[in-house]
């Protein structure tokens, strides 16, 4: 079994070096190498070199792999990208409404072009009443899935898929190819249904996810969202090796343990995975679940930590791609400190304690909290560098939950089943939402607690990772024996991020003020912060942005210090400058909300903005122009919006101002209310300038420019198809001596103003 690990670990070493080192070229000569040592050692002919002969082979084939599958899918995709014409799909899945547009997963299915996956993109309902199996033809634009924007993205490769199309006309039926993938997706489909119509609210989003993984009512529902993320609970609702644990557990406790049970259980294990959309976490639990199971069937011991390199391996010849999965990397980091530590940290914990029946007692709760610590110990460092927060009371929502997770993963499949039961599925529900209410609730209260999400940003969080996991090494380099073990990493853990928070709180508050243009993608947030007080214009990214703009937004405020926006003001609303309001609402307390007087009745975003405010108790205030906020030592000086045009023509401009430093924001306005600002204000002291829309041609005029006469100019923005920023401004700017920066190019960019 051993031999099978070391294999399995060098060829998923390999592909995950290929994914994030090599290029597809460079690949093939790595093959070449190891191969070449490979024959080298099997020269020597000793048996000591035994395991680096296995290695090198296996990293030879991991390399010779991936570039044969990127030959096969991703060059084959470019080799038909761009092209619009007629083409036949296979719909794997039905396609998922989303408001303003339908998509759905598909197969090519042409003769002579390679069955390659795809997304499919309708925005007039051409998709409508379709479902999976469903054999179209329809004419599109495919694209190449590995490009977005002109740049290399892994996002959709990484779920086996290679081409993204929009649909360009109406949608032929041709026939039908039903498949395992098509009748598990429609089974899922009637299963979530049936859960809408069993389960209510914010019990109905969790159950569905917790069932099926289908987290999109989660996604929907930002509340909701927000608890379970902060709270450390979000991995429950993705579907992964605890599920199956549940269910194996639930099957053996019906079935028993014998042979027969286990080959039951292998298969309803994998039916279960197809259910759930064959997740990469859920497909590696299965088979090592399968290898668990037929370890007493083959009469062979399972070894589990072959069983969990041998699933990534399985995962990762299938597609080489997936290594850049996210949800790949955190379920296989986790089940490799269940592995390796768990049961460790558990005896250590539980020594102090000796036996007897309070021993007894206190065995469960610290299995779940061992089991949490190990499992944080390897996701800790993808979790940071992914989400730029780590959910530090985790352990204490798992030791708090998790004993009614598995009542409420089974009891909900059983409320489901018997729903037509008048009583007892009435009970059911009742019973599994009772117990939904209260995870819901513990997420709720232990997510409203300052520090349950730790926000670090950059260099501090490498140098908190870097020294927490010295402290590990330190631990065995001399032999430290006992709870010093466990207490030793933590300690370091603690104090590092408690000292390394402070030092960056104290640095930002000791500057006069910071101006910053927050990364948020395409779009725009600015942040201005003096002392503990902060202000930002506009809030927003487009839909398709990587980021999220209220997340981004509190991750900065919170990992420099700041818990509270005093004021958030928005030049107009536009997705890409007010959509993540809600977001940033609740994570952190905004205290006012300014927005422009003349804007549309039947706005969306009013409603929402409205709505929102209105719960979380936000003042909201509707400017005219002429209005001065001050919040501390930061001054807001409004310029009424034009009253006539669409929404960027009524933008409203903010010049914020700490000291004698300004900055002057324009949101989206056009050239024309760029000039009439010049006739309200002497714009000639201000020391930056927010490039209009993002660097479009139609803002930044001459005029405009000559006036202000700054010296730094900021364009927010992020990959487009809009051709921003526009090479007229960028000579524009250049022509009157501007140093400019952008979020795209240079991230955060600050200014930060001494005295």
């Amino acid at each position: 079994m051993r031999k099978l690990a070391i294999a399995a670990f060098s060829f998923s070493t390999a592909i995950f070096a290929a994914n994030y080192i090599f290029s597809r070229d460079s690949a093939l000569y790595a093959v070449l190498v190891c191969a070449l040592l490979g024959a080298a050692v099997l020269s020597t002919r000793l048996k000591s070199l035994r395991g680096a002969l296995i290695a090198l082979f296996a990293a030879s084939f991991g390399f010779a792999v991936f570039a044969l599958h990127y030959d096969l899918t991703v060059e084959k995709a470019h080799a038909i990208s761009g092209e619009k014409r007629e083409l036949s799909f296979v719909l794997t899945e039905s396609p998922r409404d989303y408001g303003s547009y339908r998509s759905v997963q598909a197969r090519l299915d042409e003769k002579d072009l390679p069955r390659l996956k795809c997304i499919l993109y309708d925005y007039d309902g051409n998709l409508l009443g379709l479902s999976g199996g469903d054999r179209i033809c329809v004419m599109v634009k495919p694209s190449a899935a590995d490009l977005r924007y002109g740049e290399h993205t892994d996002r959709y490769n990484a779920r086996n898929i290679y081409l993204t199309a929009t649909i360009k006309g109406e949608a032929e039926i041709t026939g039908r190819r039903a498949s395992i993938a098509s009748a598990a997706f429609a089974a899922a489909d009637r299963l979530a249904g049936l859960s809408d119509r069993v389960f209510e609210g914010d019990v109905a989003a969790f159950v569905k996810a917790l069932m099926l993984g289908d987290k999109r009512d989660v996604y929907d529902n930002d509340a909701l969202y927000v608890s379970l993320s902060r709270a450390g609970l979000m991995h429950v609702v993705a579907v992964s090796g605890m599920h199956v644990s549940f269910l194996v557990a639930f099957l053996q406790f019906m079935f028993g343990r014998g042979k027969r049970s286990a080959l039951l259980c292998i298969v309803l294990v994998w039916a279960f995975v197809a259910l759930s959309g064959f997740s990469p976490s859920a497909l590696r639990a299965a088979f090592m679940q399968t290898m668990l199971l037929l370890a007493p069937v083959l009469e062979r011991e399972n070894d589990p930590l072959t069983s969990l390199s041998a699933a990534l391996a399985f995962l990762l010849l299938c597609n080489p791609f997936a290594a850049a999965n996210i949800s790949l990397q955190l379920s296989f980091a986790a089940m490799l400190g269940v592995v390796l530590l768990a049961e460790r940290m558990q005896e250590l914990l539980m020594k102090p304690v000796g036996d007897g029946r309070f021993s007894e007692i206190l065995r469960v709760p610290v299995g779940l909290v061992s089991c949490s610590l190990s499992v944080m110990v390897f996701t800790l460092p993808i979790t940071a560098a992914y989400f730029g927060y780590v959910a530090a009371l985790s352990p204490l929502t798992n030791l708090l939950t998790l004993w009614a997770v598995p009542l409420c993963f089974i009891g909900a499949f059983a409320a489901c089943a018997f729903s037509w039961v008048p009583f007892l599925g009435k009970l059911l529900s009742f019973t599994v939402s009772l117990l939904v209410r209260y995870c819901l609730a513990v997420c709720r209260v232990i997510s409203s607690i300052g520090f349950s999400a730790v926000y670090l940003d950059g260099w501090a969080s490498a140098v908190w990772i870097v020294l927490f996991y010295l402290s590990i090494a330190a631990v065995f380099l001399f032999n430290c024996k006992g709870l010093s073990r466990i207490l030793i990493p933590l300690a370091t853990a603690i104090v590092t991020l408690a000292v390394s928070h402070a030092a960056i709180a104290l640095y930002y508050a000791s500057a006069a003020a910071t101006f910053t243009a927050i990364d948020v993608g395409q779009g725009q947030c600015i942040c201005v912060m003096s002392g503990k007080r902060a202000v930002l214009i506009d809030c927003g990214s487009t839909s398709y942005a990587e980021y999220e703009a209220g997340d981004c937004a509190a991750a900065y405020l919170k990992s420099r210090g700041i818990d509270t926006v005093d004021a958030l003001v928005f030049t107009h609303l536009h997705e890409d400058h007010a959509n993540g309001f809600e977001r940033l609402c609740n994570l952190m307390s905004v205290k006012k909300v300014v927005i422009p007087e003349d804007v549309d009745k039947d706005e969306r975003l009013l409603w929402e903005i409205l709505s929102c405010a209105i719960a979380h108790g936000t003042e909201l205030e509707r400017a005219s122009g002429g209005e001065v906020e001050f919040c501390g030592r930061i001054c807001l000086s409004l310029f009424s919006a034009d009253a006539h045009g669409d929404q960027n023509e009524r933008c409203m401009p903010v010049i914020a101002s700490v000291g004698s430093y300004d900055m002057i924001v324009t949101g989206d306005a056009p050239s024309s209310r760029e000039e009439a600002l010049i006739g309200q204000k002497d714009l000639s002291g201000i020391e930056a300038l927010v490039v209009g829309h993002h660097g479009s041609k139609s803002s930044s005029c001459e005029e405009y420019l000559r006036a202000v006469s700054g010296g730094t100019a900021i364009i927010s923005v992020g990959k487009n198809n809009y051709g921003l920023p526009s090479p007229e401004v960028l000579e524009r700017l250049s022509a009157f001596g501007y140093t400019v920066f952008r979020t795209d190019l240079d991230g955060n960019v600050e200014i930060r103003v001494n005295g």
